[in-house]
């Protein structure tokens, strides 16, 4: 998934379910933020406060935005219903799956997009194709990875066959990165891509203008939401407007007062309480696949030594990380998958803080002497510095906690039009990821070797890749919860990776607001309106 940003680079997580929206309300909200009460009303402009730009409106090229105005530009083949944990028609009205290599889909008739033309197989080819171009990020390109061949038997059925078994493909389709978009949007250059997009969801972009807002308006002629959501014809809402404030402040005291917001995304736990007693509606939902984590990249001539990887592993303080980056909105870690991925395996037993171990582990491994700055210093007086790519509250907790086992944590952030590229060259030695695709296969995209973007530098041969590339070969749902239970157990136990938290998206919102819902971590729009 992109570059794994998130405002201040850290969420806060509280709910304990998938989808369940946990919200309080005062002064006569609803209880979630798919409230229902009261009977829907047509029109008017909702205003939404988002802290940053997020640098385009594709969620296929540029990351963050699939969670807002790209989930409502564009619908996808299959809906993740978050209650049932299956998958359900969309554009595609049903499908058949072979040996988890094969998949066969049928399409609406009735769907078009904004420029007018209709969705056929060949557009859904076409989009396909598209993703697998350079540019592309590596949350959708990962999608189409290892297809050998896409047809179209009829106009409105489409096929596609992998190389290999690919159990996660269907999942993968009903994130907003893979949402479909005219074939015109398909063929436009990556740059291009970020400045405009011609979907078929609810809403159509009118306009964008960078680090200022975005503006949707509702297509009255929708009329093919999944069945989720209760009812068919368009959107309540006439307009949405994304504005950017970057102050949290400023963000705060506009939805408070009411006028220019009446919801803001990415909420600092720090201000729950404050935004609460102001009589706002606050929602928590649990990020549905890895939380936020840290890669370790094995082929760091520091790292290489497992025991060093594990000693930061145990010399962190996930408790005291949660009380003081979100006031203690955040739930510790207990494995490399989300509490609320169907195929969560609790490994928490790896994850205890135990800073003696964690000293005892780097002596052993020949860092043995502390300098007179508390780093500690091998043998050939090298210091025990390690290169990290973000400079924040989440960031400086971490170094705090190191330093106390003698670990120098340097904070050097990238340019973010490079952060990416970066974190995949192996510049650093430890660098942040999650994903929000609940599915277990999150684990190979984010690891995996043979196949997936190998954030962990691993070598060839590990068993941990073998697992991660077997468990997406897996269609049975209790044989490939073995095979997830073991890769999950190596990748911490060889501490590949270091689980930090489970983050959750927190949003507030004017009681106001009716009927906004989050399906994953996808802001649907669909059935949002306003009193008037």
């Amino acid at each position: 998934m992109s570059v794994g940003w998130r405002r201040g680079g850290w969420r806060f997580a509280v709910a304990a379910t998938l989808v369940t929206l946990v919200a309080s309300a005062c002064g006569g909200g609803g209880p979630s933020g798919g409230d229902g009460s009261g009977t829907p009303q047509s029109g008017g402009t909702l205003n939404i406060g988002l802290s940053q730009d997020l640098n385009g409106v594709d969620a296929a090229v540029v990351n963050q935005v699939w969670r807002t105005a790209a989930r409502a530009l564009s619908d996808s083949l299959v809906f993740y219903n978050p209650d049932t944990k299956q998958l359900e028609p969309w554009l595609a009205t049903k499908w058949d799956v072979t040996d988890a290599r094969v998949y066969h889909f049928v399409l609406r008739q009735d769907v078009t997009f904004h420029d007018g033309t209709k969705l056929t197989g060949d557009v859904v080819k076409k989009n396909f194709e598209s993703l697998n171009r350079p540019g592309i990020h590596s949350s959708a390109k990962t999608i189409v990875e290892g297809i050998r061949q896409i047809t179209v038997p009829s106009e409105y059925e489409v096929t596609v066959e992998f190389e290999k078994p690919n159990a996660a493909f269907l999942t993968s389709l009903s994130r907003a990165h893979a949402g479909i978009v005219s074939a015109k949007t398909a063929a436009l250059p990556v740059a291009e891509r970020q400045k405009w997009v011609d979907g078929s969801g609810p809403f159509y972009l009118q306009e964008y203008i960078p680090n200022q807002h975005i503006v949707l308006k509702k297509r009255p002629e929708y009329n093919w939401a999944p069945a989720y959501f209760g009812r068919s014809g368009a959107a309540y809402l006439d307009e949405v407007v994304y504005k950017i404030i970057p102050e949290d402040s400023v963000r705060n005291g506009a939805v408070i007062g009411g006028d220019e917001l009446q919801f803001i995304y990415w909420v600092n736990g720090k201000y729950v309480n404050q935004l609460k007693s102001s009589g706002l509606t606050i929602s928590e939902t649990l990020n549905p696949a890895t939380g936020t984590e840290l890669p370790v990249n094995t082929s760091s001539r520091f790292l290489q030594d497992v025991r060093v990887r594990q000693a930061l592993q145990v010399g962190l303080n996930r408790d005291e990380y949660v009380k003081i980056v979100s006031n203690g909105h955040d739930r510790a870690a207990k494995g490399p998958l989300s509490e609320s991925n169907p195929y969560f395996v609790d490994v928490s037993q790896y994850l205890k803080y135990d800073p003696n171990r964690a000293v005892k582990l780097l002596e052993d491994a020949g860092w043995n002497k502390v300098g007179s700055d508390g780093i500690r210093v091998n043998a050939a007086g090298e210091r025990l510095r390690l290169r990290a790519p973000q400079d924040d509250a989440g960031w400086q907790v971490l170094q705090s906690q190191w330093r106390k086992i003698g670990v120098d944590l340097a904070l050097e952030p990238p340019l973010r039009a490079e952060a990416n590229q970066k974190l995949l060259s192996g510049e650093y030695d430890i660098a942040y990821w999650y994903h929000s695709t609940p599915d277990p296969d999150v684990l190979r995209a984010n690891y995996g070797k043979t196949t997936g973007s190998n954030r962990s530098f691993l070598p060839d041969g590990t068993e941990v890749d073998k697992l991660l590339q077997e468990q997406n070969t897996v269609l049975d749902k209790n044989a490939r919860q073995q095979i997830v239970d073991k890769a999950a157990q190596l990748l911490v136990e060889q501490a590949y990776v270091i689980p930090v938290v489970n983050d959750v998206d927190v949003w507030a919102y004017q009681p106001s607001l009716h009927g906004i819902q989050a399906v994953g971590l996808d802001q649907y729009l669909f059935n949002a309106w306003l009193d008037k």
